[in-house]
């Protein structure tokens, strides 16, 4: 069998990813440059890993008033930003559950908002936000956890 036709396969399959999420990644910033551009942006995201994962972000004035937003939703390459309206002149930090709901927004843009709306007051009340760990630091400290448990039953069972 010849592999040629599948390695010429795999790079054009590799090029057109690297394309499309290009173009994903330029229709995100243009959305958060238009709203940069207004004012502060408060920015939430849902992650899915099976599922579409989804990023929500507002402009906001100085009183944390909200002026616009945007959001992507999506699974694969083919998601693109659009308008998250409705929340215009709502206090970012005071978006609840219920108003998500009323505006009838999917589970990952809910989320994605009231993770924005969360991020908003932990840094404005002078706090940090957590930083979620890399994948592979989860998959070693998943490790780790494994080994103390094989060793202890190790130890048990040479003890007994």
């Amino acid at each position: 069998m010849n592999i040629i036709p599948l390695i010429i396969l795999f790079c054009i399959a590799f090029a057109l990813q690297y394309l499309l999420t290009f173009l994903q990644m330029r229709s995100f910033m243009g959305a958060y440059r238009n709203l940069r551009q207004r004012g502060r942006v408060a920015i939430g995201k849902s992650k899915g890993a099976f599922h579409a994962g989804a990023i929500a972000m507002f402009a906001i004035d100085g009183g944390g008033n909200i002026l616009g937003g945007s959001y992507i939703q999506g699974v694969t390459v083919f998601a693109r930003v659009r308008t998250l309206g409705g929340f215009e002149g709502m206090d970012v930090g005071a978006i609840q559950k219920e108003d998500c709901r009323s505006r009838r927004l999917s589970g990952p843009v809910t989320k994605a908002v009231l993770e924005a709306s969360s991020n908003y007051r932990i840094l404005m009340s002078g706090g940090e936000l957590p930083e979620e760990p890399a994948p592979l630091v989860k998959a070693a400290g998943a490790l780790r956890r494994l080994v103390p448990h094989a060793q202890e039953t190790k130890l048990k069972n040479s003890g007994s």
